[in-house]
């Protein structure tokens, strides 16, 4: 379906499919649960006779995900119907670990287990015994940030910060701009854009649909160019490729600022008026950044910077997407703000297809009634120690907390859902290392078998999209959706809410007074995520004005209200302390001290200017797998067979150095742990630099853990986000002994 973009701007289309299902059958309106910022709509189609499932396909009615699935998604019916998957309670019987050995249970059992060691751990060490940990899941709002917030609030439980991903690019939006985005990737690239910059963005792989959209912009004359050390999907249709040395970004983007500035290309007006420090910003930060210097720093021709730089500040229909793999280097927090900054300069905020965004989350998400959400008046727990769930290995192995403390008490019953604890998580060995102490409980609730389940007490059936209500609000796009289930929960499978509906029951949490254990999913939906309503009558979250939940459920997608006038930045204000685009931002050094007010390039600890350069050569660059998602359809058997294995990109010079061949199991090694993966030699690729999937699964691998075993719990700069890419290895190829040791560990 095609259409203007006023069209689509605030209503909800009436949509019948025009495919029809064969007899017997019906069609399903879902959103696609996964950690990727399109959330497809997807048409799922029924046997009503038999109430299974039989397959999937993208709705053709959405405006930006247009009928198409990704890859992964195309094989979701696999998903549900896997052999892996876990379908009832079990305990443990025997030792942690890999090839760990399970007993069914009922729910009864199970529940009396958990239940029972929270009071016992509660009685004989405190509530802060207690550590949640969770991230996104399959990032439904309710199963990602409702009931499990009440119930751990209601115990007063230790905290937890969920900065994993991506908080020092929301931290730097949010002190810069407070809460505003640009316009999404594809709309920008069919309304009119005719420069893009796609700043660290594989979309080819992690936001698929809006290729066909830069395509169809790119033959209407739109230049793409894109900033990534890699050569990626992406790169290879790019009209420029630029290939900054990982981490000097920052350099990068403020030597295209300075030549701005020195060729009296930048917009003065909106700097004037929009802006915060703008002046003191070029006066005393800006003249270092030359493009001789930069030309040294980032290994980019200053000639390159140049050019970029002019075609930016002269294209004022220009567009930034930038993506979260920039916030995962040490000195993240200001390489994020300096790309942020850059449509200041040209003024391509004025343009409805121009600024910049690494995506919609800042007010996809965080807008709502948190509060009500959340419910924090259950108790106390504000009050309560914090963990960064970046230093969750040293945490459960060392005892040491967020302040480099030792933990008072010790985490004593560990409860993991919505995430893959063992391999998702920085230094994964020490996690590993802390999950098998005899004097920890741990409860794992998920879909399928994953590592961190070998190393449970406990392990709970969790859903599917399939088999749940859940509203999901995109973070790369505008669009939001309302998931109803399709089939029955397969086995014993349980969501999220009623997980902890029925633990709240458990520990006597329930109050007939007050509905924070009984509100229906539905009636969150209603309530909180669609129509509430401010003080002053109108909804909390703007975004939602002029939804119905009826024609949401109905229609199966709707557009947020981007029009709102709560949204006019440019007339009424950012949503900053200021009201302006804090380009010197005082926040940041008051939480901060050490860190500039300023984005300003600071070479990263662990990276390409660090001294251990000398003894580990090469930086790790842990990219999202074009195949998987995280633990997600790695047990898809499909989807194996295109990756089976974990794989290394090296350079050509850098696999001769070490006569390395490709498809040889290589060693990646540095002071901290090891990992082994298959080397893939691209032409093309950085010298010094390497590249592999995160969170591959690591029962799949040769000595059982993933790239994450070589990273350490250091933090960004702000934000308290992880440095998964500021990783310095060696590499080797593998001799027969050490692959037979690696067998032997993983076993």
């Amino acid at each position: 379906m095609s259409a203007k973009p006023k069209d689509f701007a605030n209503s909800v289309v009436n949509y019948i499919p025009k495919i029809k299902p064969p007899e017997g059958h019906s069609i399903h309106h879902i959103s696609c649960p996964h950690d990727c910022p399109d959330t497809c709509s997807m048409l799922v189609t029924r046997d009503d006779t038999t109430g299974k499932a039989v397959s999937v396909q993208g709705d053709p009615s959405h405006p930006i995900t247009r009928g198409y699935l990704c890859n992964k998604v195309n094989h979701y019916i696999d998903l549900v119907y896997n052999e892996n998957r876990v379908l009832y309670p079990h305990k443990r019987v025997g030792p942690k670990g890999p090839g760990a050995k399970f007993e069914r249970i009922s729910w009864d059992e199970a529940l009396e287990v958990i239940t029972d060691d929270f009071k016992k751990t509660i009685s004989e060490y405190g509530t802060e015994a207690v550590q949640p940990f969770s991230y996104s899941g399959t990032l439904g709002m309710l199963g990602y940030w409702t009931m499990d917030n009440r119930f751990w609030n209601k115990m007063e439980a230790a905290r937890l910060e969920q900065s994993i991903c991506i908080y020092a690019a929301m931290w730097a939006g949010l002190y810069t701009y407070g809460v505003a985005n640009g316009p999404h990737v594809g709309e920008a690239a069919r309304d009119g854009c005719k420069l893009m910059i796609l700043w660290g963005a594989n979309l080819v792989s992690t936001g698929v649909h809006s290729i066909p959209f830069i395509r169809e912009a790119k033959d209407r004359g739109m230049k793409l160019v894109v900033v990534d050390p890699r050569k990626t999907r992406t790169t290879m249709f790019a009209d420029v490729h630029i290939q900054p040395k990982p981490g000097t970004d920052t350099f990068l983007a403020n030597a295209m600022m300075k030549v701005m500035v020195d060729k009296n290309l930048h917009d003065v007006d909106f700097l004037n008026e929009q802006t915060l420090g703008w002046e003191e910003f070029v006066e005393k930060i800006l003249p270092k950044y030359t493009l001789e210097e930069a030309e040294k720093i980032t290994g980019v021709k200053a000639k390159d910077i140049e050019d970029l730089a002019v075609e930016y500040a002269n294209t004022k229909k220009s567009y930034i997407r930038a993506n979260y793999g920039l916030n995962r280097h040490q000195n993240s927090g200001q390489m994020c703000r300096a790309v942020l900054i850059l449509p200041c300069f040209n003024g391509s905020w004025r343009e409805e297809t121009g600024g910049v965004a690494f995506g919609q989350l800042e007010e996809m998400w965080l807008r709502f009634d948190l509060a009500k959400l959340q419910r924090p008046d259950l108790g106390n727990r504000a009050e309560k120690s914090i963990l960064y769930m970046v230093q969750i290995g040293r945490a459960l192995a060392d005892n040491i907390g967020d302040a480099g403390e030792q933990l008072d008490p010790p985490i004593k019953s560990l409860f993991v859902y919505n995430s893959d604890i063992a391999n998702c998580t920085p230094n994964s060995g020490n996690v590993r290392k802390g999950m098998s102490r005899d004097d920890i409980f741990i409860a794992v609730h998920d879909t399928f078998w994953t590592d961190s389940c070998m190393y449970a007490d406990i392990v709970l059936p969790a859903d599917t999209a399939l088999e749940r209500t859940d509203c999901h609000w995109a973070y790369g796009s505008w669009y939001l959706g309302i998931n109803k289930p399709v089939i029955e929960p397969q086995g014993e499978s349980v969501r999220n809410t009623e997980l902890f509906r029925m633990l709240a029951d458990k520990m006597g949490y329930v109050d007939s007074t007050d509905n924070a254990f009984t509100q229906t999913d539905e009636e969150i939906i209603k309530d909180i995520l669609l129509e509430a309503e401010n003080e002053d009558g109108e909804r909390f979250n703007c975004l939602t004005e002029g939804i119905n939940y009826d024609d949401v459920v109905k229609n199966g997608w709707a557009r947020a209200s981007t029009n709102s006038k709560r949204r006019d930045f440019l007339n009424s204000g950012w949503a900053t302390p200021s009201g302006k685009i804090e380009i010197k931002c005082e926040a940041i050094t008051a939480e901060y001290p050490d860190v500039s007010p300023f984005p300003e390039y600071v070479p990263e600890i662990k990276g390409q200017y660090d001294p251990l350069k000398s003894k580990y050569p090469i930086q790790v660059l842990s990219s999202a797998s074009h195949y998987f998602i995280g633990d997600s359809f790695q047990s898809v058997p499909r989807l194996q067979a295109m990756q089976s294995r974990p794989t290394v990109e090296l350079s050509v010079n850098d696999a001769k150095a070490r006569e390395i061949k490709d498809g040889d199991l290589v060693r990646l090694y540095n002071e901290q742990a090891d990992t082994y993966c298959y080397a893939v030699i691209i032409d093309g690729l950085l010298d010094g630099v390497c590249a592999t999937q995160k969170q591959f699964k690591g029962s799949n691998t040769p000595n059982g853990l993933n790239v994450n075993n070589l990273n350490t719990e250091m933090l960004t700069d702000f934000g308290k986000s992880p440095t998964f890419y500021s990783v310095l290895v060696e590499i080797e190829k593998a001799s027969e002994e050490m692959c037979k040791e690696a067998i032997k560990q993983g076993a």
